[in-house]
């Protein structure tokens, strides 16, 4: 399948319509993020693999957003050397299907058919419900490489293989393999599911394996009934064995109890007369009790009333002397504080002299410092000022570097030594006259006139020729022809040219004024030094910070010499000598200090006396109002303790009559505790012993009674079970008999499932290793181009479901999930191109590649190009990308901006 067009409106960000051309071979849909590159390719998998009339969530995701647009896609193709067009409109729910015929279209299908028709020619099928998916897609499922997912997780589709068995020539399977293959494959699923290979529920096995289960359960559940039915006849006999027993038990008993009603009747009236002479002692009992404790808490309140009035009195004779004593002390602690007012009123003034006289010292002592911080100033000023002319001086002097310096000797030395050369090498000419002689020399190009005197004796040197004209006589020239000389005077050139230039900078040609200007530069910098350490020596401020202190200093003190009034006879100091004032205002401030001291002294001894009195003060408040409370509570509580002696005195009797009745209450209670314990002796005789034997009695017969009444309900209850159990009784025998037939027939039904089973495993077996043969093919195209990529160290192997699996490193074998996403996303693009290389044998196949190099280096990077045009030349590609630039040596390419 090869595509031409895709039209696009109301789609997604595509709200105007939009159309991208497609050629043969190489594509590139290029466009930055969020352009609707993904978009195009999403139209292409949404038109042929979606129905026209779904509302899945990739079909409402269409529209545009914020708008009712209707989303519409047409896409043109090419299948079978045929050209089709497919427009689907999702929300108008319109499909057709047309075909080019000759220069005009055909409409070939419409709807529902449409949708089918189109599947039949691109592959795959329609999902049933919901969106699309990858397995649905036909050859595209390995063909696509869709953004984000570059590895195909699910095995391959049978499209895809059947597709490449046609391709490569292998044969899975013929016609008639295919009937019996497929007869066995249903024939195994009507057995067991395929991934667990478990019973299915409808599997005539599991039927009989049912049935079988089903019959054992009644075999047993019939046995266990026979069981139960002969243990509720045992029970039942058991039962009236003991229902009869206790009927005659319960009748000798019920005769007995009956014989003791008289002696019980007795008994109980015993028991009334003993229980009444209780209640009457004590009723006696607590009369005598209270009557007692009242004659008791009488005498009790007239001894308290003369304890506590007596306790009231001792108190108040205390308190008088405490009040007056208290009155005393507050006296003396106001004279105290009378004499610390006086204090404190001359530590005040003093204070306020103090003050006074200290603003006046300090600021003499400012005056004094800030005469030494300007003599400092003056001194650190004339520092800065010789460092200035220092570093001003320094400036001046243009001295050389010791690199330069270094240059410069070696240069002069090199010189000196040619030039020593060239005068042992040159011509020497030695002229001693007898008369005058005058003239001109030359030696070599330089001319030099010359005068000498009788007996005068002069020497010339010349490196190549001399030529000396003499006057009056005429002129002689020599020449030297030396290569030597000449190539060692052009080298003396050189070196005096570049020696002038060293030297230009610096004024001098002379070795020696050339060090003593480095010997200078040095000493103004060491002097620059000299100067800039006694400067951090002096202080650690510049010149302007040490200003601004002194006018600091100055504002400083003239803001404290107006703090001290005119009128203060210190206001004089500012004016007399300064060591002097400094001097007496230090003695007139320890003479103040002396005299606070002394104040504050009396002042504390003052205040520490004060606090003591007051502590006094406190405590003996503190134990007046104790004392007062005291006297207030013993008042209450002899009001409390004659307001109780009132109320108990309230009957009007005496404490003699009170006492005479508890006498008579004393001998009534003795009389009746003598006859209670006449009763009290009687009680086992007359009344325990009668009165248990008939409990007893009482208690047997109700026992006997609900035992022969839970007997008779057992016996019902069982009668009944019994009736049922007899009723669903079955013959074991024939469950048995059924039973070993039913085994019998799951017998052969598990032989001929096992059958099956191997007969499935050994097709299963078979299929897959022909599928195995069907990826070498592509292993040797993917591993060919794995190398141009890679290099050669790389190779390739691939799984059963004829998938990449493992590569393989310099003979080391690993998963290929352990490599790099990139070099995993690398490997699968290739995988790709070969799929699609080899299933283009007879028709073009189309090859979608989303964002596939994203991570990829430059340099595989090239090799990856070629490789894409080398596949182009087989195939149609798109390959998406919103990096451009990367695929911009593709010569033959159709670049495509959806921008």
């Amino acid at each position: 399948m090869k595509l031409e067009t895709i039209h696009l409106e109301n789609w997604k960000k595509f709200a105007e319509p939009r159309e991208i051309q497609l050629q043969d071979g190489l594509n590139i849909l290029h466009g930055a993020n969020e352009s609707g590159k993904t978009t195009f390719m999403d139209s292409l998998i949404t038109t042929f693999y979606s129905k026209h009339t779904s509302s899945s969530a990739r079909i409402k995701s269409l529209k545009p957003w914020g708008t009712s647009l209707q989303p519409r896609s047409t896409i043109t193709f090419t299948k079978n050397r045929e050209k089709y067009r497919i427009s689907k409109g999702f929300q108008e729910k319109r499909s057709i299907l047309e075909k080019m015929d000759g220069n005009n279209w055909k409409k070939i299908a419409e709807g529902d058919r449409a949708d089918k028709e189109l599947i039949q020619l691109v592959g795959g099928a329609l999902p049933g419900r919901g969106d699309t998916r990858p397995e649905q897609w036909g050859l595209g499922q390995t063909l696509w490489m869709v953004q984000g997912k570059p590895i195909i997780s699910d095995d391959l589709n049978d499209e895809t293989l059947s597709s490449l068995q046609a391709m490569v020539g292998a044969t899975i399977e013929s016609d008639t393999e295919k009937i019996v293959l497929s007869s066995i494959r249903s024939r195994f699923l009507e057995i067991y599911t395929e991934k667990t290979r478990t019973l299915k529920k409808g599997s005539q096995l599991k039927k009989v394996q049912d049935e079988i289960n089903n019959l054992q359960g009644e075999l047993s559940q019939s046995l266990l009934q026979n069981t139960k039915r002969d243990e509720l006849i045992r029970q039942i006999e058991d039962t009236e064995f003991l229902l009869n027993r206790n009927q005659a038990n319960l009748q000798a008993a019920t005769g007995e109890r009956d014989k003791l009603a008289g002696e019980v009747e007795a008994a109980q009236e015993h028991q009334n007369n003993r229980e009444e002479l209780e209640r009457e002692i004590k009723e006696i009992n607590t009369e005598f009790e209270t009557l007692n404790q009242k004659i008791g808490d009488i005498v009790d309140s007239y001894l308290e009333i003369d304890q506590v009035t007596k306790e009231k009195d001792e108190m108040e004779v205390l308190l008088n002397p405490l009040e007056t004593e208290l009155d005393n002390l507050k006296e003396m602690i106001q004279v105290k504080k009378n004499s610390l007012s006086e204090i404190t009123q001359k530590m005040d003034q003093a204070n306020g002299e103090k003050s006074i006289v200290g603003i006046a010292h300090t600021t003499v002592m400012d005056e004094q410092a800030l005469e030494s911080l300007k003599q400092r100033f003056q001194e650190i000023d004339d520092l800065y000022q010789n460092l200035y002319r220092t570093q001003e001086e320094l400036s001046t002097i243009i001295a050389p570097t010791t690199n330069q310096m270094e240059k410069i000797e070696k240069l002069q030395k090199d010189i000196e030594k040619t030039q020593i050369s060239l005068e042992a090498m040159g011509l020497v000419l030695n002229i001693s006259p007898e008369v005058e002689m005058s003239g001109d020399i030359t030696l070599d190009s330089e001319i030099t006139p010359f005068f000498l005197e009788k007996d005068e004796s002069f020497s010339w040197t010349a490196n190549q020729s001399l030529k000396i004209k003499i006057d009056h006589l005429g002129e002689l020239e020599v020449k030297s022809g030396s290569e030597d000389v000449r190539v060692m005077k052009a080298e003396l050139e050189k070196m005096e040219l570049l020696y002038q230039e060293l030297v230009a900078p610096f004024g001098s040609e002379d070795i020696d004024e050339l060090k003593s200007l480095i010997i200078r530069k040095k000493t103004k910098k060491d002097d620059i030094k000299r100067i800039e350490s006694e400067l951090s020596k002096k202080t650690d401020k510049n010149r302007e910070e040490l200003q601004k202190e002194i006018i600091e200093y100055e504002n400083t003190i003239k803001l404290k010499w107006s703090k001290i009034p005119d009128d203060s006879p210190y206001s004089e100091c500012e004016s007399r000598d300064k060591a002097q004032v400094r001097e007496d205002l230090s003695r007139k401030i320890i003479q103040l200090e002396g005299e606070l001291k002394t104040l504050g002294q009396e002042r504390d001894q003052l205040n520490n006396d004060m606090d003591a009195n007051r502590t006094l003060v406190q405590e003996l408040e503190k134990n007046i109002h104790q004392y007062k409370t005291d006297i207030h509570g013993k008042a209450q509580i002899l009001d409390q303790i004659k307001k109780g002696l009132k109320r108990l005195e309230s009957d009007g009797i005496s404490q003699e009559e009170r006492q005479q009745q508890l006498n008579q209450l004393s001998v009534t209670l003795d009389q009746k505790k003598r006859a209670w314990q006449v009763y009290q002796d009687e009680i086992d005789e007359k009344e325990k012993q009668p009165l248990g034997a008939y409990e007893g009695l009482k208690t047997k017969v109700q026992r006997l009674e609900e035992d022969i009444q839970n007997q008779k309900i057992k016996m019902a209850r069982w009668d009944s079970e019994l009736q049922i159990l007899i009723n669903q009784s079955r013959d074991t025998n024939l469950l048995e008999e059924k039973l070993e037939q039913l085994k019998s027939r799951e017998r052969e039904l598990d032989t001929e499932a096992q059958a099956l089973e191997l007969l499935f495993d050994l097709t299963s077996f078979y299929r897959e290793n022909t599928i195995s043969e069907l990826s070498e093919p592509i292993r040797q195209q993917v591993t060919g181009d794995l190398e141009k990529l890679l290099g050669p160290k790389y190779s390739l192997s691939f799984s059963r479901e004829m998938k990449p699996d493992s590569i393989e490193v310099c003979g080391e074998e690993a998963p290929l999930d352990l490599l790099s996403f990139g070099t995993q996303e690398q490997v699968w693009c290739l995988f790709r191109l070969a799929l699609g290389n080899i299933l283009s044998g007879d028709e073009q196949q189309l090859v979608v590649l989303d964002d596939p190099l994203v991570n990829t280096d430059p340099v595989r990077m090239h090799h990856a190009l070629e490789i894409l045009e080398e596949n182009a030349r087989n195939m149609q590609i798109i390959v998406v990308t919103c990096d451009v630039d990367k695929y911009n040596s593709l010569k033959d390419a159709n670049f495509i901006s959806v921008e």
